[in-house]
């Protein structure tokens, strides 16, 4: 027997975060540098950050070599649904594919609500069943462009917010620990903060518009399957079953 290759969704999750490997070392990278400069010069020093930085990217330092499993082990000290609470400041039904149809699906004119109606019925309520409608959705529509490189963006910065997250706890500490003065541990708190804020507020909006690609991808699927079977010739067959 032959083992079975495995489907393009199966493989996608991992591929998407796989491209976004070399930026998550690069935040790493440059964060760190920040902070070992930090140390050593007890203070913001363009020409240390400079110099720390080329160490921390030399091919044949400890440091860059060691970097790949610094990020998998930070970015894998919180939960998806944790990331997630990080992001979007919910502690319940964190994601949001749990209210894409009861208040997301409003703010994005791109969506034909009633062909969406049309071809699935009245949108679920509960946010699981909410959630669980969508991913279904998604699973079909995951092999578009546009949905997937939303969804790359989207975890690319999920995980960049949950790093920020570890570095505002660790470093912050870390520099109290130093005698770089509370002027400047409150300085440099506050940036790791800001950078933590920022971060997650891209991640929220690109998040939310990953969940709506896919609904603006789904509505408009039955019209693009009727263009191209008029072009061909061939009688569209609907999915949707009405009842007499």
């Amino acid at each position: 027997m032959t083992a079975k290759k495995p489907t393009a969704v199966a493989t996608r999750w991992p591929y998407l975060k796989g491209r976004n490997a070399l930026s998550l070392w690069a935040f790493v990278g440059a964060n760190l540098a920040i902070c070992l400069s930090l140390f050593i010069t007890e203070g913001f020093s363009t020409t240390s950050i400079d110099q720390l930085w080329k160490s921390v990217t030399k091919k044949d330092g400890i440091i860059a070599v060691l970097m790949p499993l610094l990020t998998i082990v930070l970015s894998g000290l919180f939960s998806d649904t944790a990331k997630a609470r990080l992001i979007f400041w919910r502690w319940r039904h964190p994601l949001p594919g749990c209210r894409v149809f009861t208040e997301l699906i409003q703010t994005d004119p791109r969506i034909d609500l009633p062909a969406l109606r049309k071809k699935h019925g009245e949108f679920p309520q509960d946010p699981h069943a909410q959630n669980a409608l969508w991913y279904r959705l998604y699973k079909e529509r995951s092999g578009s462009i546009v949905i997937s490189e939303a969804h790359r963006i989207y975890l690319l910065t999920r995980d960049m917010t949950t790093l920020s997250a570890v570095f505002v706890v660790l470093f912050s500490i870390a520099i109290g620990l130093d005698s770089v003065g509370w002027k400047m541990t409150a300085l440099y708190t506050s940036a790791l903060l800001a950078q933590y804020l920022m971060i997650a507020t891209a991640a929220r909006n690109y998040g939310v518009r990953f969940v709506l690609n896919v609904l603006a991808e789904e509505s408009h699927s039955q019209q693009r399957r009727a263009t191209k079977a008029r072009r061909q010739n061939i009688p569209v067959v609907s999915k949707t079953t009405t009842e007499e």
